[in-house]
């Protein structure tokens, strides 16, 4: 219930957010403007997912942006110099962001090396990897494979095409994390990560799996943006890292572990795409970054006085003053 009632809190944020803004600018509400919020929101869930799975199983993915961008960069490289068809080089671009969480995985659970430390070095290396391969140019698909950049720009049933990737993404996460084993294993290593290995959890290969279920997701949405951008460049994907943990964060994850929903790293996808279109649309782009930043920490800050308020009246309830009951004995074999 608690971390549902933040959800509604969150929710409530985003509204009032979409409120103010249409005040501000009426464009807001226009139909390009909310599609292409729809669009952006859809995106950022996108990753941001994978990002909170990490986030719920203690541990952090720095590398979100760079694996956005390495796969983008790889299907654009691939399709217009390498000689590839358009299918098999999105393929070949997944299955480099499957290694790369792989080998984070690996080397985060195998070896016990901190998270932070394993991404942020992947971060660095795979942006420099772009830029290499680039040469510090665009590379894009100089208006080819139309059907493929549909995928990003297009639309299906009155919605941008990347909406449904993001719905079939939602669906999927929310019933592994809340309905599977999987999910409760993951909250369980959040929350006390010795605790679990010592409850039977295969700690190591849980930790495995979020790295690559986040590797999966962010190249999900790696290949969207490129599709509608439709250029890739070294920078592509710059700061998208943050975005995942502001998202994730503004939803109710919480950086210890252990806590987050599905539904609220889509509603903190939403606050954050929505605060940097009202920045946008009234005049003010270069203050995007302060912005966001001011919401995000009024966010949290408020989320986190309303806790503490809650557990100090909990702590002032006064105790029951029922008369003591004998503890009845547990016949041997019963638990």
């Amino acid at each position: 219930m608690r971390g549902f009632k933040k959800e509604l809190t969150m929710l409530g944020v985003m509204i009032a957010l979409a409120i103010i803004t249409a005040v501000l600018n009426p464009v807001f509400f226009g139909g390009d403007n909310l599609r292409n919020n729809i669009r952006h929101i859809s995106l950022i869930s996108l990753f941001a997912l994978g990002e909170a799975i990490v986030i719920i199983a203690g541990g952090i993915d720095l590398s979100v942006g760079s694996v956005i961008c390495i796969t983008g960069v790889s299907t654009s490289y691939l399709a217009v110099y390498g000689g590839f068809g358009i299918g098999a080089a999105v393929a070949i671009a997944f299955g480099i962001a499957l290694v790369i969480g792989v080998i984070q995985g690996g080397i985060i659970a195998r070896l016990g090396i901190p998270p932070f430390v394993v991404t942020l070095g992947f971060m660095l290396l795979l942006r420099g990897i772009a830029e290499v391969l680039t040469g510090g140019t665009d590379v894009g698909f100089q208006g080819k494979y139309e059907g493929f950049r549909a995928l990003g720009k297009g639309e299906a049933l009155g919605l941008p095409t990347p909406f449904w990737f993001a719905a079939g993404a939602i669906a999927i996460v929310s019933f592994v994390m809340h309905r599977t084993l999987f999910g409760r294993y993951c909250y369980a290593i959040g929350s006390n990560a010795e605790a679990a290995r010592l409850s039977g959890v295969p700690v190591t290969a849980i930790r495995l799996v979020t790295f690559l279920g986040a590797a999966l997701l962010s190249g999900v949405a790696g290949m969207l943006y490129v599709a509608y951008l439709p250029t890739a460049t070294p920078s592509m994907g710059s700061s998208y890292e943050l975005h995942a943990v502001a998202a994730a964060v503004l939803g109710g994850c919480s950086l210890q572990g252990g806590k987050g929903s599905v539904f609220g790293v889509v509603i903190g996808a939403g606050i954050l795409q929505i605060t940097f279109n009202a920045v946008n649309l009234i005049g003010q782009s270069l203050w995007q970054n302060v912005v966001a930043g001011g919401v995000i920490l009024a966010a949290v800050i408020i989320d986190q006085l309303i806790e503490n308020r809650r557990a100090l009246g909990g702590a002032r309830q006064p105790a029951s003053t029922s008369a003591p009951t004998t503890p009845t004995p547990v016949a041997e074999g019963q638990s």
